[in-house]
């Protein structure tokens, strides 16, 4: 894997982990978010999510085959997307309204 590709998906997890101890989300605001090919069902809590990231990071990078690699980037960029999106719509529900 590129180093600085690694490094980009890093700082964006830890921006994402940043986020979530931000917004102080417990676990029962998070159940039933993500479809279950997307992320493990067993998660206890928000910051589950980033451990699993994370994990799939490390996968990424110890691919053996392109298939193998192509599959983990894409469900890689999946995980991200969808949890930007989630702490996005936490982040404007926090917001005070006019």
């Amino acid at each position: 894997m590129d180093p600085q590709l690694k490094q980009r998906l890093t700082q964006q997890i830890e921006r994402l982990e940043h986020q979530l101890q931000q917004l102080n989300i417990n676990a029962d605001a998070f159940a039933g978010w993500f479809d279950p090919q997307l992320f493990n069902q067993d998660v206890d809590h928000p910051q589950d999510y980033i451990h699993e990231l994370r994990r799939n990071l490390r996968r990424l990078e110890q691919a053996t085959t392109s298939q193998r690699s192509q599959w983990l980037s894409e469900h890689l960029a999946h995980q991200l997307r969808s949890l930007h999106q989630a702490i996005n719509w936490f982040q404007q529900e926090q917001r005070p309204r006019p």
